[in-house]
C-alpha cells in the first residue's frame, strides 16, 4: 500500500512536470515570433544610402567626381550629407525616399580644382563620408576610403574611392528601444 501511494505522488510531480515544461516552451516560442516580428518591423523602417556608381572627369587640373546616392532600405533616410574629407563644399538632402514612387537616384558633383587641400598635400586619413538619419533620429554613417595618387605629370594628387569597403556605422538599439519605436511609430501614423 505504501508503494502504491508513492507511486500516484511519483506520477503526479512526472506529470507537473511535463505540464510546466509544455506551457514553458510555448511561452518561449511566443515570446521568440514576437521579438521576431518586432524586430522585422523596426529594420522595415530602416534606410541604408549607399554609393552605387561613380563617375570621374579630368579637366586639365581639375578633377570633377560624382558619386550617385540612392536608398537601398526600405526606409526613408533624412538629413543626408555627403562630404569628402580637404574638399571645401558638401551636398546636403532633406530626405531621400527608397525604391518606390518618390524614389530618387541622387549624382553629387564633387570638383576638386588644383587649390583643394586633398590634391595638393598627401592627408593620414581621408575618406568620402556619407551621413544620414532614420525616422526616429538615430546616426547612420557609411564611410568610403579615398586613395591619394601623386601625379607625376602635374604634382597634385588624384583620388580613387573605394566604393566596395565601406566601413558602416549603424545604430544598434536594444529590443527594448525597438519596441518603444516601433509602438511610437503606430501611434503617429
Amino acid at each position: 500500500m505504501l508503494h502504491e501511494g508513492r507511486s500516484a505522488v511519483d506520477w503526479l510531480l512526472l506529470i507537473a512536470f511535463l505540464v510546466v515544461l509544455i506551457i514553458s516552451g510555448a511561452g518561449v516560442v511566443a515570446l521568440y515570433r514576437f521579438v521576431c516580428k518586432i524586430r522585422h518591423e523596426f529594420q522595415q523602417h530602416q534606410p541604408a544610402l549607399r554609393i552605387t556608381n561613380m563617375s570621374v572627369m579630368n579637366a586639365a587640373e581639375v578633377v570633377t567626381l560624382t558619386p550617385e546616392v540612392e536608398n537601398m532600405g526600405p526606409g526613408v533616410a533624412h538629413d543626408c550629407i555627403v562630404q569628402l574629407a580637404g574638399w571645401e563644399g558638401s551636398f546636403a538632402v532633406k530626405s531621400i525616399h527608397p525604391d518606390g514612387p518618390r524614389y530618387q537616384r541622387h549624382a553629387v558633383p564633387i570638383v576638386l580644382d588644383h587649390k583643394a587641400p586633398i590634391r595638393l598635400k598627401l592627408m593620414s586619413r581621408c575618406s568620402l563620408r556619407l551621413a544620414y538619419r532614420d525616422r526616429w533620429e538615430q546616426r547612420y554613417e557609411c564611410w568610403y576610403p579615398v586613395t591619394q595618387i601623386k601625379n607625376v605629370r602635374s604634382a597634385l594628387y588624384d583620388i580613387q574611392i573605394d566604393l566596395a569597403h565601406p566601413e558602416l556605422t549603424e545604430p544598434h538599439p536594444s529590443f527594448r528601444t525597438m519596441w518603444k519605436l516601433v509602438r511610437q511609430t503606430y501611434t503617429n501614423d
